[in-house]
Parts: structure tokens; C-alpha cells; sequence
């Protein structure tokens, strides 16, 4: 019988060969922000009244759309700030930047629990819309609350009373160093000259004026329509807007009025140009009806939605993202 024959060991495995790196980066653009988030990106602002804080952002959508929201997404990890207040008009917004730091002189006594007192702002536009701001007073900190309808100040320390002074907001701290969006003035559109001056005002004050601002233009309602009073005005801020800053306007009124717009991908569900309510609107210069909250004057969700996609959009054009 032959002598059996061991089978020879295996030959002990070659070390392993690393593959050379890669020339290019893997994944997308949208993985590697999200895996080696950028933590130099600048924070984001948002000024303006009831559009920009998305009141009627409600309607319509199965969830509300929210634009602060949506950019937050897109701007992570930077810091979005939504600054928005309904119903105040372009001089809130100076103040609430810190542009304009008028005098508060106190009226009456101060609660003597907490030091709150009624103030007038001198000179200062009237209280509108839930409109709060934190800010100094001479050295002392609090809120300027007009909510209420009427100013009042209310010291950070219970303790502290003040007796008048000049206030300063605190938001311009937090606007420092970041980037801008502005949709202000909407309000007081009668006052053409005055939004377009206080419009440019707040895009002066940021860091680098020649890139840091992006300015929405104001669209129109049915109280809006082609050959009213303020649907004249719109067209008047819109036009100089749009020549004065370029790229760094975006036309809001075109992007819900325009054929392109309204085929837009957040919108083609609705088969807007299709609808014979869209058509009758744009005979009137207005923005379709399914893109507007029940109480007439305000986007839905769906028109959140548009100009949500449109800011992205936007800021990836300049770069911002």
C-alpha cells in the first residue's frame, strides 16, 4: 500500500496591497457637506415682515412650509436666523438691525416687580405686529416689546429701572458677520422711496455690501392688481431693485406670475397654467389663487414652497451654499 502523501500547507497569504487614493472625492456634493460639514460657513439672516416669517404657510400643503426651515436644511451647519415679524414695515426692520437707535422716554411709573415700562421712541416708527426686540438701554440690558401696542422696555434685571436713554438692538450683534435676506417693506410700499432707501440701508450694513445680501421682490395679492395704487408701487421697488442689485435680486413676482415659474418642480403638481383661476389671474397681474392662504394676503404652503426652492437655488448660484 503507498505511503500517503501530506497535502502541502497553504502558502501563507501575500500582505495585502492598499489601493492608491483616489484622485477625485467620493460621493456627492450633498454626502460630503453632510459628512465634513464646512465649519467656516457664515450664519444667515432672514429680515421682513409676515412673507418672510411664512405666516400662511399653513394651507394648503399636508405640512406647513416653512422658508426659515427649508434654508436650514440648506445652510447647515451654518446658523439660519429667522428674523421676520408680521405687519411691521421697513423702519422696524432698521431698528430691529440696530441702523437706528432712537431715545425711549419712560411714561409713568415702572412695575415695581419687574422694572417694565411704557416707553415712546423718539423718533421710532409705532408698535406693529408681535414685534419684540432685545437690546440696551444705555448700558442696560432687556426687551423693547411692542406686542402689546404700545412700547414698552423691560429690563433683563427686575432690579434696574431705567429712566430713558438710548436704545440699541442687540440683533445687530447677531448680524454681524452673517449673510442677509431681505423681503421688507411690503407694508409701506406706497412709500417707494422709502423702502428702496431703507432697503439699501440694511444692505450697506453687512460686511462685504457687494455680496453678502440677497433681495426678494414683493409680488402681488388681488388688492395688488395691475394698475392699483400698490400694484404700481411693487412694480416701481421691483424694477429699481432689480437694476440696483443684479443677481442679488430675485424677482418673486415673475417666479409666481411667470410660465417658467409656475412650472416650476415644486409646483407642477398643481398643473397651475392649466387652471382656468390661474389664467383669469394672471389677466390681473396677481399671483393664482392655489398659491395663496385663505385669508387672501399671505403664500401657502405651496408658495412657501416656490420660494423656498428659488432662495436655494439662488444662493447656490452665488455660492453662498
Amino acid at each position: 500500500m503507498p505511503t500517503p502523501q501530506h497535502a502541502a500547507a497553504p502558502a501563507a497569504p501575500a500582505a495585502p496591497v492598499l489601493a492608491a487614493p483616489s484622485a477625485s472625492s467620493t460621493g456627492t456634493d450633498a454626502s460630503r457637506h453632510l459628512l465634513q460639514p464646512d465649519t467656516g460657513a457664515r450664519d444667515l439672516v432672514l429680515w421682513g415682515s409676515s412673507s418672510m416669517s411664512s405666516e400662511g404657510g399653513g394651507d394648503a400643503t399636508p405640512l406647513p412650509i416653512r422658508i426659515h426651515e427649508h434654508l436650514a436644511l440648506s445652510a447647515a451647519p451654518a446658523t439660519v436666523h429667522p428674523f421676520g415679524v408680521g405687519a411691521t414695515n421697513s423702519s422696524h426692520t432698521l431698528l430691529m438691525r440696530g441702523l437706528d437707535s432712537p431715545s425711549l422716554l419712560t411714561i409713568g411709573s415702572p412695575d415695581p416687580d419687574t422694572a417694565r415700562v411704557q416707553v415712546t421712541l423718539d423718533p421710532g416708527p409705532a408698535p406693529a405686529g408681535p414685534i419684540t426686540i432685545p437690546g440696551t438701554v444705555d448700558g442696560v440690558a432687556g426687551t423693547l416689546d411692542g406686542s402689546t401696542g404700545t412700547w414698552c422696555f423691560t429690563p433683563d434685571d427686575g432690579s434696574t429701572a431705567i429712566t430713558g436713554g438710548t436704545f440699541t438692538s442687540s440683533l445687530a450683534e447677531v448680524a454681524q458677520d452673517a449673510r442677509q435676506v431681505l423681503w421688507m417693506g411690503k407694508n409701506n410700499i406706497l412709500d417707494v422711496d422709502g423702502v428702496l432707501e431703507d432697503t439699501h440701508r440694511m444692505w450697506e450694513a453687512t460686511r462685504s455690501p457687494e455680496t453678502d445680501t440677497l433681495v426678494l421682490g414683493h409680488w402681488c395679492t388681488e388688492v395688488d392688481a395691475r394698475g392699483s395704487l400698490t400694484g404700481d408701487a411693487v412694480a416701481d421697488v421691483n424694477s429699481e431693485q432689480a437694476s440696483r442689485y443684479g443677481d442679488r435680486f430675485l424677482d418673486v413676482q415673475r417666479l409666481l406670475t411667470g410660465e417658467d415659474g409656475l412650472r416650476c418642480s415644486p409646483l407642477a403638481p398643481l398643473q397651475l397654467l392649466d387652471q382656468g383661476a390661474t389664467q383669469d389671474a394672471l389677466e390681473r397681474g396677481v399671483v393664482p389663487p392655489l398659491l395663496i392662504a385663505s385669508d387672501g394676503i399671505h403664500l401657502n404652503g405651496w408658495g412657501n414652497l416656490a420660494v423656498s426652492w428659488a432662495i436655494v437655488r439662488r444662493m447656490r448660484e452665488l455660492q453662498w451654499l
